[in-house]
């Protein structure tokens, strides 16, 4: 379980559907992260940790390469050029994701290491059958009984750290609310109480996708507070596709 973070997660601020772009897009290191489902499908996020930037790790790879191919070779003239900075790239996009509310905060670690902290709100909108998409944590499918089996996208070991040789060390939780009945997980501690958390301590070695098998109650019951937020504005259209796969 990582130890260096500090105690107090960021509270959640609700942002845009891109917010979970950065490790969708980047590959996990070491992370904690804290969700809560509620009743009416919508979900929030919060998550701090390190992850890379494959392509300004693989770049400050080659970098140091031709540095290492180059060592003890003159220039001609003397003369001597500044290399681009590998990291440039990555930084100016770090930027602009802070800028747009995406990331709360980052620090570059070096190498296409990135600290970060970031939170976000979805929704499991079960007129859809099967949703995958790259920019949001979560992917689930509606089975023929109305259940949902939820899957938290991103959490474990890809090929991608393979490649990269991270290992991926997370600290995930979710907290599920009473009224939604939890039918089945993969958990590695279950609650004790109605409003304790699923846990699971990722390590290298888990392959398998965090994953909960849900009931929800029947639409129009009881609001949550995060149905309460939604209060007021528009509602979504009523005919919806019935697969979404990014």
């Amino acid at each position: 379980m990582p130890k260096f973070f500090s105690q107090g997660i960021i509270a959640a601020a609700l942002v845009g559907a891109l917010a979970f772009a950065l490790c969708a897009c980047w590959v996990p290191e070491r992370y904690i992260a804290r969700m809560r489902i509620f009743p009416d499908g919508s979900y929030t996020v919060v998550m701090e940790g390190v992850a890379v930037d494959p392509d300004a790790a693989y770049a400050v790879r080659g970098q140091a390469g031709k540095q290492a191919a180059g060592a003890g070779h003159e220039s001609s003239g003397g003369e001597g050029k500044k290399a681009d900075d590998p990291l440039a790239p990555m930084l100016k996009e770090l930027a602009g994701l802070r800028a747009r509310g995406v990331v709360d905060e980052y620090k570059s670690l070096g190498g296409g290491r990135v600290r970060f902290s970031l939170s976000g709100k979805w929704r499991i909108d079960r007129s859809v059958l099967v949703y995958r998409e790259v920019s949001q944590p979560l992917e689930y499918s509606v089975l023929a009984d109305g259940s949902v089996r939820v899957r938290v996208k991103d959490a474990v070991q890809s090929r991608r750290a393979d490649a990269l040789g991270i290992k991926t060390d997370g600290d995930l939780s979710i907290v599920v609310d009473p009224r939604v009945q939890v039918l089945a997980s993969n958990a590695q501690r279950k609650p004790s109480t109605p409003t304790g958390s699923y846990y699971w301590s990722i390590g290298p070695t888990m392959r398998q996708p965090p994953y909960l098998l849900l009931r929800f109650p029947p639409p129009g019951g009881a609001r949550t507070d995060a149905a309460a937020a939604e209060a007021g504005k528009t509602s979504q259209p009523t005919t919806q596709k019935r697969l979404a796969h990014h």
